[in-house]
């Protein structure tokens, strides 16, 4: 159930940031809101709109902003969590998991509830994502000290050429990943890669964090140490992440060139630090 509930919350920022109406696995639904009887879904995700449902529903129904109704035939495998709207349930409706529902019966004060816990997701997800930053580059100096080395120097004396090669993989990774999406087997790969990629970035992100940090230490006789760097570094990496524009343009950057230092400390050979 604790994990519903967060896979609840996060649904709940997702939709706060996007303009959706409807949408169900496997595309079901096809912009209509209704579940007829004999039909049979995965899952069913409604914000700001209502739902009638008759049909069977192996998974979850979550229905925010907006109106649930269970008829008789209804039949729903999981869970119901339903946010601000009205539940209606037909005698013969059956839930096997049971429901979740909050309603403040105001729609402004529904609102306000989502949008504080959607500002507080995304808040609590600038932190994890800081704190992951930070663990990520320290870790790298333990697990990939040589890589991250290399793409140091890569990155001092080729700048241009790691930009250009983190420009090429980042779209190739964005293409691979849309490809792998595509297809339902295609999802646990990617997820599986998304999370290979995550642990070798830190390789890249471990050199960027290194090269910022011994700039503004310069002029201290304790920052010449690596790891005095990188947590510099990596702590300025992630202040100009929280600007609202600019951050996400500071992002892609920082991904970019921490992808391109990533595939140049995979290239074979040595790097001459005075190149």
């Amino acid at each position: 159930m604790k994990r519903r509930i967060c896979f609840l919350l996060v649904l709940m920022a997702l939709l706060s940031c996007f303009s959706v109406n409807a949408f169900a696995v496997e595309s079901v639904f096809e912009h209509s809101k209704t579940v007829n009887e004999g039909q049979r879904v995965e899952n069913v995700f409604l914000y700001g709109e209502d739902g009638i449902i008759s049909g069977f529903v192996t998974d979850d129904v979550v229905v925010i902003n907006g109106n649930l109704n269970l008829t008789s035939t209804a039949r729903v495998n999981g869970a119901v969590f339903l946010l601000g709207g009205e539940l209606t349930q037909e005698p013969g409706a059956q839930v096997r998991k049971g429901f979740f529902h909050i309603n403040l019966t105001n729609k402004n004060l529904n609102s306000l509830l989502l949008g504080v816990g959607a500002f507080g997701l995304i808040e609590l997800a600038k932190m994890f994502l800081a704190l992951l930053i930070l663990l990520i580059s320290l870790a790298s100096l333990f697990v990939f000290k040589n890589r991250v080395k290399k793409a140091k120097l890569m990155l001092q004396s080729n700048t241009q050429k790691v930009g250009l090669m983190g420009l090429f993989a980042t779209i190739g990774l964005g293409l691979i990943f849309a490809a792998l999406t595509v297809t339902i087997w295609g999802i646990p790969v990617a997820v599986l890669l998304g999370l290979i990629l995550l642990i070798l970035l830190s390789v890249g992100l471990g050199a960027l964090s290194s090269i910022i940090g011994e700039l503004l230490l310069k002029s201290f006789d304790w920052g010449q140490k690596p790891y005095y760097q990188v947590l510099i570094g990596s702590l300025f990496l992630v202040a100009f992440l929280n600007f609202p524009a600019l951050g996400i343009l500071w992002g892609i950057l920082v991904f970019i060139f921490a992808t391109g230092a990533l595939a140049a400390s995979l290239l074979p050979g040595k790097v001459n630090s005075d190149a």
